[in-house]
């Protein structure tokens, strides 16, 4: 080996450890040590959120709950029907998709209850629930909004909540954000805009006012900012 073809090689080497690595970004692939919380569709563009940083995605995201977000902005559930990411719309690893409007839904296959109407959603799409409806857990959910468990033990499905038809547990998200200057609460599935002096139980059994301020069960409070949005999350037991 000659003199000339051992430098070439030390130089190579040299280059190798100080040259930085050229990719793209993939979202799919948790980069570094963090992973995708979230994802939405912007301007055309799918951007997920990593560590809490917002980066386009080059490539299809995967999270939780099989779901599978292309870069075209649509996504699956468990192979299911393709669906359109809204813009504004934000899904997150949790399997929730909360819209501008403040409702928060899961995308998997639910059912829930909303001004009195039990409503079954599949694929994203919702009807009427007409006959019986049996959850993975073997929870019996009727039409009018009975819910028998396995142990024949009965619950009323309440306006805003929602099962899952793959877990069976109750569970409901209420949200708040300050429009305007005014208190706007996605309660119950249904919008309430606050009135001066007038204060709000939520879910999680937080209480905010008509100024955006919280107490919170543990009597910790938060102070809403403008377009900011609070999320209470409240849960049951269906059996």
């Amino acid at each position: 080996m000659t003199m000339k073809t051992i430098l070439w090689m030390l130089a190579g080497l040299t280059f190798g450890m100080i040259a930085p690595a050229v990719c793209s970004i993939s979202a799919a692939e948790k980069p570094g040590v963090g992973e995708v919380q979230s994802v939405s569709f912007t301007k055309g563009v799918l951007m997920a959120v990593i560590d809490g940083k917002s980066v386009e995605a080059t490539n299809e995201v995967s999270l939780p709950r099989n779901i599978v977000v292309e870069t075209s902005g649509t996504f699956t559930v468990a192979g299911g029907k393709k669906r359109a990411l809204t813009e504004g719309q934000v899904l997150s690893r949790d399997g929730r998709l909360t819209s501008p409007d403040g409702s928060v839904v899961p995308v998997d296959d639910h059912v829930t209850s909303q001004g009195g109407k039990i409503r079954l959603v599949r694929n994203g799409e919702a009807q009427p629930l007409t006959t019986l409806t049996q959850l993975s857990d073997g929870t019996r959910v009727y039409p009018d909004g009975r819910m028998v468990s396995p142990r024949n033990v009965t619950r009323r499905l309440l306006d805003g909540q929602i099962v899952r038809l793959n877990e069976g547990g109750v569970e409901s998200t209420d949200t708040a954000r300050i429009e305007k200057g005014k208190v706007v609460l996605f309660k119950d599935g249904g919008r309430i805009e606050l009135r001066a002096g007038q204060v709000m139980a939520m879910s999680d059994g937080s209480r905010i006012n008509a100024s955006g301020n919280i107490v919170k069960p543990d009597g910790s409070r938060v102070a809403l900012k403008e377009g900011e949005l609070h999320k209470f999350s409240g849960a049951g037991d269906a059996r």
